[in-house]
Parts: C-alpha cells; structure tokens; sequence
C-alpha cells in the first residue's frame, strides 16, 4: 500500500527519482502495471538496514502457500547440500493442483540413470524440503542440462515453469 516498513522488514522495492524511468516507450499498459504515481515497482522483495537496501529475491518467484512465504532460493539450498547436487542443478517454483490450490514443485537435474537409485534420490529429497520447509512438494528429477538459463547463466524459474507446464520439460519415469 506504499507504507514504509520497520528497519529489516521485507517488503516490495520502490523506487523513485530523477534517473527513474517515466514509462515504458508507447506501452501504456506495461508502465501502468510497474508505475504507481511516479513510483516504479522493481519486482524485487527487499528490506532496509543503516540506510542500505538489501534485496532478497524477485516478488514473481515467492512461492505462497496458506498465506506463508516461501522463498525459491531455500528449497534449492536445502537440496543442493545432498551429496551429488550442485548449484544451478535445481529449480523451485509454484504450480497450481487440480483442485485450485498453489504448491512448490522443484525439478532436480540427476545423473543417475538406475531407476532404483532414481527412487531414493527423490524420496531423499522430498524429505529434505519437508524438514526445511514443512511442505509437501511435488518433486521431479529431470536430465541433466535440461533446466533453462538466462543469457548470463542464471537458472530461469520462470521458463523453468513454464516448460515444465507447457510438457517441453519431460521428468524421468519413476514408479510411486
């Protein structure tokens, strides 16, 4: 609601001043989806502390899920300390069930090609976020070099999610 928040609570980051952009060129629907009265909305969640500004993560990627919040980055965290993971191997991101409701679904890039081994690793891994998070996720172990990534290399969730939607990104098959 544009109210400042307490020193180290999270909120969204907005911006405003001479260097910040007026709108976006003959696209008056994108600028008034990021503008509010000058005020620009960067899409990022963040807090302030002794005059700086943190940034935590992107307001689109916050997995929500009764009314809590969860952040992507946590769940890939907690996965990646298990042996045999790394860094960028895993994607975290909210999908909506079939009855309606939002719930994490984390792909997982495994090496592994033995089915029984599948198995484990992802029965390891949907405990491990549950320990982490206290949810229940839908956990899917894809290829390697199957999640996509930006021109810079970052893991992109959001094309991450919409392949995975879309069917483009196939899980292997592992018996339940």
């Amino acid at each position: 609601d544009g109210t400042p928040l307490p020193e180290r609570a999270i909120g969204k980051v907005w911006c405003k001043g001479k260097s910040v952009m007026v709108g976006y060129f003959r696209d008056d629907a994108a600028t008034a989806a990021c503008m509010s009265d000058g005020w620009l909305d960067t899409g990022d969640m963040g807090y302030m502390s002794d005059g700086y500004i943190y940034i935590v993560g992107r307001a689109k990627d916050m997995i929500i899920v009764n009314g809590k919040n969860h952040w992507p980055q946590d769940i890939e965290w907690a996965v990646e300390q298990l042996p045999g993971f790394k860094a960028g191997d895993i994607a975290a991101f909210a999908i909506t069930t079939p009855g309606g409701e939002e719930t994490p679904a984390v792909l997982v890039q495994c090496r592994s090609s033995d089915e029984g081994e599948r198995l484990r690793l992802r029965d390891e891994i949907r405990e491990r976020v549950r320990s982490v998070t206290g949810m229940n996720c839908v956990i899917e172990l894809i290829p390697p070099r199957t999640l996509p990534r930006t021109s810079s290399g970052k893991l992109s969730r959001a094309k991450a999610r919409n392949l995975y939607l879309s069917g483009d990104i196939k899980p292997y098959d592992i018996a339940a």
